[in-house]
C-alpha cells in the first residue's frame, strides 16, 4: 500500500507508471512529474474495465483519495457507474452557477463571459481557450465588462469595435465582432438578457479586410541573412529552436510550438502529429532530417522532462505561445520580408522550382487533395520521397548558410 512518504519520493520516469495502493486505487506518475490518483472498477452494466480519475496529488491527499475511492465504491453497490455521477455533478454545479446568476437583474457581460468561456472550455485544447480569453480581455471587457448586460446597446458595441480598428486591426475587430455576438447568444439561451446587441451590426460600417499571402522570401541571398539571424537570435532558447525549426519543416506556428516529446519517433525518423492538432483535423507525419534531429537533441537536456518540445520560458508546464515566432522574426529585422507562417510559401514555391513533385510537397504541407475526387482515393504518404525530399531540402538551407549552395537544384 501507499504512505505519504512513499508518495512524496515517487520520481519521474521515461514513462508514464503505475503504483498500486489497495482495491482498486492506484497513482499514476507522468512524465513531467505530475501524480494523480485513479480507480480502476468494472462498469456495473456492461462489466467494461473503467477508470475513474479522483485528482491530483499533493492537491488531493492519500487519504482523502481513499475516502473519494470509498464512495466511488458505494455507487457502484448500488448500481451507479461513479463516471456518469461524477459528470452529473459537475453539469449540476454549473446550472447551480447559472440559476444563481439568473436570480439577479445586474449580471455583468465580464461575469456572462466567465460562465460562456466555463462552459465552452472543455471541449477546447488549453491553448485555444487561452487564446480567446487573453482576446476577450484584452479588447472586450474595458469597454463592456463592468455594464449590466440589460444596459448594452448596440452602439455600446460599435464603439468598442472602432476602437479595435482604429488602431489597424481588421481581422482583430472581426473576430472580436463575431465573439460577442456568441457570448451574448449564450446568455440569450440561457436567460441572461433578452436580446444580442452583436446581432444585427451592419457590416458597411467597419473596414473589410484585403487578404494578402503571408510575407515570404524565394531569393536565396535573402533567405541565407534570415537563417543566419535566427542562429544569432539572442532571446529565450524555446523560441530561438522553434525559429530555425520552422524553416525546415515548415509547419504552421501553433503546430511547432506545440510539439509534444512523445510525438517525437525517433525509431522511425518522423514526428507524428495527431490530428486533433491539425488545422485539417488529420494526422500528420513529418520526416526527421539530419538538421531537425541536431535540433531535437540540442533540446533534449533542456526539455527532456517537460511534456512539450518547446516549453514557455514562463512556464515549463505549457507550450510555447504560437503567438512568439512572428513578432521573434520581426526583431531580428525581416518584417514585411518574411513571416513564420511564410516558411510554408516559401520552401512550397522553391521545392517545385527546384522540380520536386507536386504530390510530395502538398503531402508535406498537410494541404487538402485540390481534387476532391482524386482526394478521396490517394491515400499515399509518399513517406519515403518526402524523406528524401525533406533531407535534400535541409541539406540545401544548410549549404546556404555556409556558402556553398546559393543555386537552385533540381531533384534526383
Amino acid at each position: 500500500m501507499l504512505t505519504d512518504t512513499k508518495l512524496r519520493n515517487l520520481k519521474p520516469k521515461s514513462q508514464a507508471y503505475k503504483e498500486t495502493d489497495s482495491n482498486g486505487l492506484y497513482v499514476e506518475v507522468r512524465k513531467v512529474g505530475s501524480k494523480f490518483f485513479r480507480f480502476r472498477y468494472r462498469h456495473p452494466q456492461t462489466k467494461k474495465e473503467q477508470v475513474l480519475t479522483l485528482g491530483e496529488y499533493p492537491s488531493i491527499g492519500l487519504k482523502q483519495a481513499r475516502d473519494l475511492r470509498n464512495e466511488a465504491k458505494e455507487l457502484l453497490a448500488i448500481g451507479i457507474d461513479p463516471n456518469e455521477h461524477k459528470k452529473t455533478e459537475q453539469v449540476k454545479q454549473l446550472e447551480q452557477v447559472i440559476a444563481e446568476q439568473i436570480q439577479t437583474d445586474l449580471m455583468t457581460f465580464s461575469q456572462l463571459f466567465e460562465l460562456w468561456h466555463r462552459h465552452n472550455s472543455e471541449s477546447w485544447v488549453y491553448a485555444h481557450a487561452r487564446d480567446i480569453r487573453e482576446r476577450i480581455e484584452k479588447h472586450l471587457l474595458p469597454g463592456l465588462g463592468s455594464m449590466p448586460l440589460a444596459d448594452i446597446k448596440p452602439m455600446d458595441v460599435i464603439k468598442v469595435l472602432k476602437l479595435i480598428e482604429q488602431g489597424g486591426r481588421v481581422e482583430t475587430t472581426k473576430r472580436i465582432k463575431q465573439y460577442t455576438s456568441r457570448i451574448f447568444k449564450f446568455g440569450v439561451g440561457f436567460g441572461h438578457c433578452e436580446h444580442n446587441p452583436a446581432n444585427d451590426l451592419p457590416d458597411d460600417i467597419f473596414q473589410k479586410s484585403i487578404r494578402k499571402n503571408y510575407a515570404h522570401t524565394t531569393d536565396p541571398k535573402v533567405l541565407t541573412q534570415i537563417l543566419k539571424a535566427i542562429e544569432s537570435y539572442a532571446g529565450d532558447i524555446s523560441t530561438k529552436k522553434a525559429l530555425e525549426l520552422g524553416p525546415y519543416i515548415f509547419l504552421r506556428s501553433k503546430e511547432i510550438a506545440g510539439i509534444r516529446w512523445e510525438e517525437v519517433n525517433l525509431e522511425n525518423c518522423v514526428i507524428e502529429i495527431p490530428g486533433e492538432r491539425m488545422k485539417k483535423k488529420r494526422a500528420h507525419i513529418v520526416p526527421i532530417s539530419s538538421k531537425v534531429l541536431e535540433i531535437i537533441e540540442y533540446m533534449r537536456p533542456l526539455s527532456g522532462d517537460c511534456e512539450y518540445l518547446f516549453p514557455s520560458p514562463r512556464s515549463q508546464s505549457r507550450p510555447l505561445g504560437e503567438q512568439t515566432l512572428n513578432p521573434a522574426l520581426h526583431r531580428l529585422g525581416f518584417k514585411d520580408v518574411q513571416t513564420f507562417h511564410g516558411f510554408r510559401h516559401t520552401a512550397s514555391t522553391m521545392l517545385n522550382e527546384m522540380g520536386f513533385m507536386g504530390d510530395l510537397i502538398e503531402k508535406q504541407l498537410a494541404h487538402e487533395e485540390a481534387n476532391k475526387v482524386r482526394g478521396a482515393y490517394n491515400k499515399a504518404q509518399y513517406l519515403t520521397q518526402r524523406k528524401e525530399m525533406m533531407q535534400a531540402w535541409a541539406d540545401y538551407l544548410d549549404g546556404l548558410k555556409t556558402g556553398g549552395m546559393l543555386s537552385r537544384f533540381k531533384s534526383f
